[in-house]
């Protein structure tokens, strides 16, 4: 009996050992593991592959775009549709997609998504060439389509054949006087003035001099505000603000404003604390709110810098 106890004590020593011997590889197994998740594996990148791009757009001053027969171009023709396809390829199929169902390689990030033009459902100017024309104009305000009005007018008439003809064929036709106003609005017959091209850089100088420009005006005005302890129409607005350089940036970044009182109404009516407004100015009335007006309207008119 003892030597049998004895024999199963030798088994459990060597059985023991070999739990700890596998513990220990285990453990060094996840060491290992930790440092290659934390660390990641060592990337040889090659030179040329991290230099910053060289290319850049070329500075192209502004020309007079050749006139256009409008109700001519109206008539789709298979040239017009496959210089549109051309071209839509090129500028609008990475966010558009290749089919038109608005899920191109860049759309992935953009919110709203781009355009669907399989679908004729939810169009924010209208699916008829006219309207399309204004789109490709204008752009979209508060979405990612920008304007094109670098594209030359025959140009963006053969994009819209080419998206008429090929993703759906219910696209509604325009009337001659419908026609005839886009001729009128945008002066097409009497030829187009295409703005000027600027280089990558020099829009990056421009922009950062603009905010840079925005920024110090915005403070000096908040500065002259908060220093006002008599003006009854400043102490308003210090009253009724919870983030005054948030509502003189906004003021600052469009002046439209200065000549539209109902501005001042639309920022303050329409959710006012992310405009910068504290609850309080829900309550305005409306000799308060002129008076508020009044008050930004002279303060920007005669801001010196």
């Amino acid at each position: 009996m003892n030597s049998l106890l004895k024999y199963f004590g030798i088994v459990y020593i060597f059985v023991l050992i070999a739990i700890v011997g596998l513990g220990m590889n285990y453990l060094n197994d996840i060491v290992d593991y930790a440092h290659v998740k934390m660390t990641g594996p060592v990337v040889t990148i090659p030179r040329d592959s991290v230099q910053p791009p060289t290319n850049d757009l070329p500075e192209v001053k502004g020309i007079i775009s050749p006139p256009v027969d409008v109700m001519k171009l109206s008539v789709s023709t298979p040239e017009l549709v496959e210089k549109g396809k051309t071209i839509f390829q090129t500028t609008c199929a990475s966010c558009h997609g290749t089919e038109g169902k608005g899920d191109g390689i860049a759309s992935a990030t953009l919110n709203p998504k781009p355009r669907n033009f399989t679908s004729l459902d939810g169009w924010k100017n209208g699916p008829k060439l006219t309207q399309m024309y204004k789109t490709i104009n204008e752009g979209i305000p508060n979405s990612a389509m920008a304007s094109f009005a670098n594209i030359p007018p025959e140009d963006r008439i053969a994009i819209i054949h080419y998206i008429h003809e090929t993703f759906t064929k219910n696209y509604p036709k325009n009337t001659d006087e419908e026609l005839k106003e886009l001729d009128k609005t945008y002066s097409l017959s009497a030829g187009v003035k295409q703005p000027n091209q600027i280089s990558i850089k020099a829009a990056m100088e421009k922009l950062v001099k603009e905010n840079d420009s925005v920024t110090q005006k915005v403070k000096r005005l908040s500065d002259l505000i908060e220093k006002n302890t008599t003006d009854t129409a400043a102490s308003l607005f210090k009253k009724v603000t919870n983030n005054p350089v948030k509502v003189l940036t906004m003021l600052a970044s469009d002046s439209k404003w200065i000549s539209d009182e109902n501005q001042i109404y639309s920022l303050i009516g329409s959710n006012p604390s992310s405009n910068g407004f504290r609850g309080e100015a829900a309550v305005l009335n409306q000799k308060e709110i002129q008076a508020l007006y009044q008050y930004l309207k002279n303060l920007f008119i005669n801001y010196k810098g």
